[in-house]
């Protein structure tokens, strides 16, 4: 009887088993219903007079008291990295991004009927940002474009036109070169993903761009990994890929890397030039 309290014991010991506390807690039942009928099952004999119910019960409660104190402490410990990693992540940002391009191909075959392209040039209700922010965008010369179907709206995305200035990461920034367009900014609502709705739309944008229009810029950020599939799926390709690091708000190191190359980030997005 002592053996089997003993094992019994040391698997109430919830975390260190893996076990979760209602576990250990039905462990600890068991265990005191053997203490209860340990006469019946194992005879008077085997037992010592000072292993009685009170004591094994006595022990498992102390046992089962620092199990709930360690869990506790395990609990808060875990809950401190966790405020402290969020506190650490707030203040020091280090973050990768590809610049990617595709040449803008024309193409007249038909779509699907129940898809509607559209450029949507006022405020409507449903939209992930306030009428300020439409109207903000909207002048700095950004035009919101959206994919219905069957009347629903289904994905969208913001393209710049040449000369508008837009933000990349960070302190990182673009104008916007002549003959091309910079789409951003784009989503798909997660009950219409997988189904192609946002490479439909990219081809869209693209084509809806004057002839002057011949090249069509993206920033991916590198852990958008289904966005960068979609991406590829279209036709675009890596033009460099940038690394922004911050510490308290403050940007104190850009990299890119185009063509085995290693130089500033800035500088590569102020050359960006297409005839």
């Amino acid at each position: 009887m002592f053996i089997v309290t003993f094992i019994a014991a040391k698997r109430a010991r919830g975390h260190k088993d893996g076990c979760s506390d209602k576990r250990a807690e039905a462990l600890f039942d068991v265990i005191c219903a053997i203490a209860d009928h340990k006469e019946s099952v194992a005879g008077p004999s085997v037992l010592p007079l000072f292993w009685g119910d009170w004591t094994v019960r006595w022990a498992l409660c102390s046992l089962w008291q620092r199990d709930q104190e360690d869990a506790g402490t395990l609990s808060t410990l875990r809950r401190w990295l966790g405020t402290g990693k969020r506190w650490f992540n707030r203040r020091v940002e280090f973050k990768i991004g590809t610049m990617m391009q595709q040449p803008v191909v024309r193409d007249s075959s038909r779509s699907d009927d129940r898809c509607r392209f559209v450029r949507t040039q006022t405020h409507r209700a449903g939209l992930p940002f306030s009428l300020k922010e439409f109207e903000k965008r909207s002048q700095q010369g950004n035009f919101l474009y959206e994919l219905f179907v069957d009347g629903n709206p289904v994905s969208y995305g913001w393209v710049a036109g040449p000369g508008a200035q837009v933000g990349i990461l960070h302190e990182l920034n673009m104008r916007v070169p002549e003959h091309a367009l910079y789409i951003w900014d784009c989503a798909t609502p997660e009950e219409h993903r997988g189904k192609g709705y946002f490479q439909t739309l990219l081809r869209s944008m693209m084509q809806s761009q004057g002839v002057e229009t011949n090249v069509a810029l993206v920033a991916v950020d590198s852990n958008n990994t289904a966005s960068k599939a979609a991406l590829k799926k279209v036709g675009f390709q890596p033009l460099f890929t940038y690394w922004s690091f911050r510490v308290f708000g403050r940007v104190v190191l850009s990299l890119a890397l185009k063509d085995g190359r290693l130089t500033w980030a800035q500088p590569q997005f102020d050359q960006l030039q297409f005839s």
